[in-house]
């Protein structure tokens, strides 16, 4: 049954964060019923998921701060048990052991047994996956729980989108601390390199739609037309009931990840099903959660006219195996919708989906849903004034790790990006279709004007032209262009192990030709810090109305974070010079003070009292 706890008047459920543990207590009272305090069969449904809930490998209540204690003690565990074991072998099966009781997914079987142990020794590897297993319970919990809705937070739980933002924050401010320098001596802030590829959101987004204009445009020379599809999961997968705000009594406790795996698995029976007919649909698929969480895809691809109907009765069939007959099924599992030029072009259909789950660029990016009030609201201002929905919906993605964009029949995108790192001389003499890929590929600006420093573009990148060069879409291996892989030494934070970096393209009807890419080699700077002394007195007054101008401020702008406020003002008061002690000094304090009391220890004699020895005797 619940542990009941009971802090300053308030009772909770212990085990859960406090906000869902007085919801849960409250739930529980209500449930009670019938003379002398009877348990209804509600009440003991609730309290048999709660203790579920709170059986957790870690407390969902743990904090960040817990977390990393655990790391450091798990990696220690790890060295301690690489100091008596001496076979490499039966070190990485007792490392193995470890990981397993602690909930979390060792080292990968086809990585070397020394990269292994490392991994395992390093706190930083258990910080992460202990992050991860954590979040993941937290959430599945929250889910399970109802805090994950419309009404109560939707995509994902306040806690973890607050976590969630914490963690994009210090990732920044890290990024920007490190400067790094290439062979040239050109040296940048780690955060700008990062803002030059698709980890920045713009970048990401506008090479999305990029493709997608590139799909359309084959499209529209060769015919296709586009369908756009939804796919639904059961109502068994879906947690909260979106009109009502309440649990779904269908609910089987899936989490999201088993959502898309769902899904996964009945996209490969349809894939297959049509891949037997001949039908070779091309474009986007996107996964999106509902707003309780649970995985929906949407999906947008082209195919010749005489295939819609096949292909559509086809993601039917396969879609409704499960289930197909539940109410509601015929109607919202799954939903067709084709084309029409007239409403805007394909792009336009789906730049709504893309920007909702990348940067909320679009007005129109959030879906509508009413409130308690019957008032008609966005996702982004639901229960919250200040986060949008793209930033729920990252967070909901980064604690599943699900993959939200995935390309269908397309040539690979990795051999578009390796064509922007070839200069153009190396393509000079290049076949004709190495070099019309190339060509496409390529964005040129004209030089800076100098009034304005504007740019004007002259020429812009077109994934269609990269498309035909490829030699069209759905081929499968027989695309015509790849990347050149070479064996590499790669020195990672793990040693140094042998692995295949590209090193540019070639055309594989002249294999031989390889057309090399510019990869630069970045080594960070060493910068010099102030060195302190290690003991760090924190200020623990209660603060006043306004933070002076000499505290620390960088904490402020980091949601869900509980930082100590330090007064450095006090570190240079004459007070605190005078007694300040250097941290040698005191080490060696500390260490003759120890060797005199293991003396004393030495020579002392323990003895008994003699009143003591009667007591003893009488008892």
């Amino acid at each position: 049954m619940p542990v009941i706890q009971q802090e300053k008047g308030v009772k909770t459920v212990a085990g859960l964060p406090a906000r869902w543990g007085r919801r849960a207590y409250a739930e529980l009272s209500a449930a009670l019923s019938g003379e002398g305090g009877a348990k209804s069969k509600r009440y003991k449904a609730l309290a048999a998921m709660l203790d579920d809930v709170t059986s957790a490998p870690m407390p969902l209540d743990s904090t960040d701060a817990q977390l990393c204690v655990l790391a450091e003690r798990y990696a220690n565990d790890c060295a301690s048990n690489a100091a008596t074991i001496h076979s490499t072998e039966a070190l990485r099966a007792r490392m193995l052991f470890i990981c397993s009781i602690r909930g979390v997914q060792p080292p990968s079987a086809k990585m070397g047994d020394i990269e292994a142990i490392a991994r395992c020794t390093d706190p930083a590897w258990w910080r992460r996956n202990l992050r991860k297993v954590h979040g993941r319970a937290f959430e599945a919990a929250a889910v399970r729980l109802g805090f994950v809705s419309v009404r109560a937070g939707a995509y994902a739980s306040d806690e973890t989108v607050a976590r969630r933002l914490g963690q994009v924050a210090r990732n920044k401010a890290a990024l920007q601390s490190v400067t790094m320098r290439n062979e040239h001596g050109t040296e940048y802030a780690l955060d700008a390199l990062a803002a030059k590829g698709t980890s920045n959101k713009r970048i990401r987004r506008g090479e999305l739609m990029l493709r997608l204009a590139g799909c359309e445009d084959v499209a529209n020379e060769e015919g296709p037309v586009g369908v756009f599809f939804t796919l639904t999961a059961p109502s068994k997968y879906h947690a909260v009931l979106q009109k009502s705000g309440v649990i779904n009594p269908n609910y089987d406790d899936y989490a999201p990840r088993d959502v898309q795996t769902y899904l996964q698995k009945t996209w490969a029976k349809i894939r297959a099903a049509y891949g037997r007919v001949n039908i070779k649909p091309y474009g986007f698929r996107i996964a999106e959660p509902h707003h309780d969480g649970c995985v929906h895809w949407h999906g947008l691809v082209f195919m010749r006219p005489c295939e819609v109907d096949w292909f559509c009765s086809l993601v039917e069939r396969y879609a409704l195996a499960e289930d197909g007959d539940e109410p509601g099924a015929q109607s919202q599992r799954v939903q067709f919708e084709l084309i029409d030029a007239a409403k805007g072009s394909a792009a336009a259909y789906i730049a709504k989906y893309i920007s909702k789950n990348i940067d909320d660029d679009t007005e129109d990016a959030h879906d509508e849903v009413v409130d308690e009030n019957g008032q008609v609201q966005k996702f982004a201002i639901v229960n919250d004034n200040v986060r949008k929905a793209s930033q729920r919906v990252d967070a909901w993605a980064g604690v599943w790790g699900i993959r939200q964009f995935q390309p269908i029949g397309q040539p690979p995108v990795t051999v578009w990006r390796e064509l922007r790192r070839i200069p153009a001389g190396a393509v000079a003499e290049a076949c004709a279709r190495v070099r019309a890929a190339w060509d496409a590929a390529q964005r040129v600006y004209s030089a800076a004007d100098l009034e304005t420093g504007e740019c004007e573009l002259i020429h812009a990148a077109n994934y269609g032209d990269y498309i035909r060069a490829q030699g069209g879409v759905c081929m499968g291996r027989d695309y015509k262009i790849a990347i050149r892989l070479e064996d590499k030494q790669i020195n990672g934070r793990y040693g140094v192990r042998e692995g295949m970096a590209p090193a540019g393209i070639y055309a594989k009807a002249a294999p031989d030709d390889v057309y090399a890419s510019v990869r630069y080699t970045w080594e960070r700077v060493q910068t010099a810090f102030e060195v302190r002394s290690s003991w760090s007195p924190v200020n623990n007054c209660t603060d006043g109305p306004e933070v002076g101008p000499c505290r620390m401020t960088w904490f402020a702008h980091v949601p869900g974070e509980l930082v100590a406020q330090f007064d450095d003002e006090w570190f240079q008061s004459d007070e605190y010079q005078k007694n300040f002690v250097p941290a040698e000094v005191a080490g060696a304090q500390w260490f003759a003070a120890e060797l005199d009391a293991a003396e004393t220890r030495k020579k002392t004699v323990w003895t008994i009292p003699a009143s003591e020895k009667s007591r003893g005797r009488n008892a």
